[in-house]
């Protein structure tokens, strides 16, 4: 599966989320700005942020356990990795994960975008139909169908194609 999220973004849209003290205490800590939640852990002496929604069904990551770097969902136990957001579960998706900066004790996250949806979607269906993971392929062909009909062709004739080329080996 590629990772997709990338650590540094192409914009620079830095936001004060929290002070560094209050995140060290808590451990973790989820806070909301510009309409995204974000889950703060405080890991290794470092601040990560990645999104509050778990990208396998949408539950909350508040309350997720966070051990070597691995956080993972108190729902359904996806894992991802802290860093990166990237999932060690091929039936779920990598998580956003947005760049952090401590300035004068105050954590300041980076809200803007990371990664090319379309791509991504496209990728995420193509992984779904190469393993046969059903969720996989509802929830990316449902992301493509609301960005554009034409997508979803693209990318089942790709699929298709590799698919005959496979059989007739």
């Amino acid at each position: 599966m590629a990772q997709i999220f990338e650590g540094s973004t192409k914009v620079d849209n830095y936001t004060h989320v929290a002070q560094l003290a209050q995140v060290q205490a808590a451990s973790s800590l989820v806070v909301h700005k510009q309409k995204q939640t974000i889950a703060l852990f405080y890991f290794n002496g470092r601040v990560y942020a990645i999104d509050n929604r778990c990208p396998h069904m949408g539950f909350p990551l508040k309350g997720s356990t966070c051990k070597d770097g691995i956080v993972t969902c108190p729902w359904h136990y996806a894992r991802f990795d802290l860093a990166s957001g990237g999932t060690f579960d091929s039936w779920a998706d990598d998580v956003p994960c947005f760049p952090v900066e401590i300035r004068n004790g105050e954590v300041w996250v980076n809200l803007a975008p990371t990664v090319d949806l379309d791509s991504h979607h496209r990728q995420r269906l193509q992984d779904g139909l190469e393993q046969n993971i059903s969720l996989v392929i509802a929830k990316s062909t449902i992301a493509l169908l609301n960005m554009s009909a034409k997508h979803v062709s693209q990318s089942g004739r790709t699929i298709s194609h590799r698919a005959e080329i496979w059989y007739s080996l």
